[in-house]
């Protein structure tokens, strides 16, 4: 039985065509229950052979793997039983969704995250697909970005052995190749990640001629959060307004943005004085709702200040905060010592 890949590009295998697109994502499903268990003996044989200073191992962290909602809404499929409403432009395939089974290492320091990069750069799992036309690594560290979340991200090949399930053909076992994610971090960028990624959620939920970008200034420029995302999104958004207040030190600027960005939570979505589900409590979260969160964006003088309930306020004031606290989160690498030395030498070779 053929399997279906994009040959020279990084991408998963499957044994359904690209003509069926939801049965290709139940299919990663499944693959990806087998592919976390080799991700997880893979993780196993790195802490063995390189260890945290003073030779601890190096602990690290499974995500949850990407459930079929979540990949379906990366490849445009708004309804899972109607194809006629798939979205057709800036969309994935299925096989360019890479990341259903992850881990994260974060480290204390730069020069640990450094050391263990370039022994992953050896190892059989990174080899296999180094010099396919995407990349394999993308290093955020090495490439001089500032005042911004980055990290470095490692795809890796590891083989399973996988039955095929496909309709009126007969079921046939194979090993074939699955494409799972891996990331280093240090802590403090970890720590700004949890805070960063509230704006990063809807920056990146830009539309501008059809394509995902976030320009906050630009008229053509729409954000627009679902109704099924809103809960989510307002809960994140509090608590990274919350500490964007705690670290302005009267910074007029940051306290205009989060007032901004207060005011669109207020004014535009729902909060519960409490919300009980199958597992917890909830108190004091943000509801979901059948009306999209729209934020036009546009210029915006925050001198002036003025016009605060607008889109372009509220996008203005996602850039800003976005900016602000990445650039609070990474002032530690230039600091002397260890993490900074290491952070010059790393960039430099």
């Amino acid at each position: 039985m053929p399997t279906y890949t994009r040959g020279d590009i990084i991408s998963q295998t499957t044994f359904w065509d690209t003509y069926h697109k939801r049965e290709q994502i139940e299919e990663l499903v499944e693959q990806a229950k087998i592919a976390n268990k080799e991700l997880h003996k893979f993780m196993m044989e790195l802490t063995k052979n390189v260890k945290c200073e003073g030779g601890k191992p190096i602990k690290y962290m499974r995500g949850p793997l990407k459930t079929r909602e979540r990949i379906a809404e990366k490849c445009g499929i708004t309804q899972w039983d109607d194809p006629s409403t798939d979205r057709k432009s800036g969309v994935k395939t299925p096989l360019e969704v890479k990341d259903i089974a992850r881990a994260t290492i974060v480290f204390s320091t730069i020069a640990q995250m450094m050391a263990f990069r370039n022994y992953i750069y050896k190892t059989p799992n990174f080899q296999a697909i180094k010099d396919k036309q995407s990349p394999a690594v993308k290093d955020l560290w090495t490439k001089g970005v500032e005042d911004e979340y980055k990290d470095v991200k490692f795809f890796l090949q590891v083989n399973i052995d996988f039955t095929s399930n496909v309709t009126n053909r007969p079921k046939e076992k194979r090993t074939i190749p699955h494409i799972v994610e891996l990331q280093l971090n240090v802590s403090q960028m970890a720590r700004g990640k949890k805070y960063g990624h509230a704006f990063y959620n809807l920056s990146r939920l830009g539309k501008l001629d059809g394509k995902s970008v976030f320009v906050w200034d630009n008229p053509d420029c729409v954000i627009t959060v679902p109704g099924a995302k809103k809960g989510n999104v307002g809960n994140k958004l509090r608590t990274a307004i919350v500490m964007c207040r705690s670290m302005a030190q009267g910074d007029q600027q940051v306290l205009l943005a989060t007032n901004i960005l207060s005011k669109m939570l207020t004014s535009k979505l729902r909060l519960l004085d409490k919300r009980v589900t199958d597992k917890k409590v909830e108190y004091n979260v943000y509801a979901n709702g059948d009306n999209p969160l729209v934020i036009r964006c546009g210029p915006y003088n925050s001198k002036v200040a003025a016009n605060q309930d607008s889109g372009p306020a509220q996008a203005w004031a996602i850039s800003y905060l976005s900016s602000y606290i990445w650039g609070n989160f990474t002032k530690f690498q230039r600091k002397p010592g260890i993490t900074g030395t290491a952070a010059n030498w790393f960039a430099e070779h």
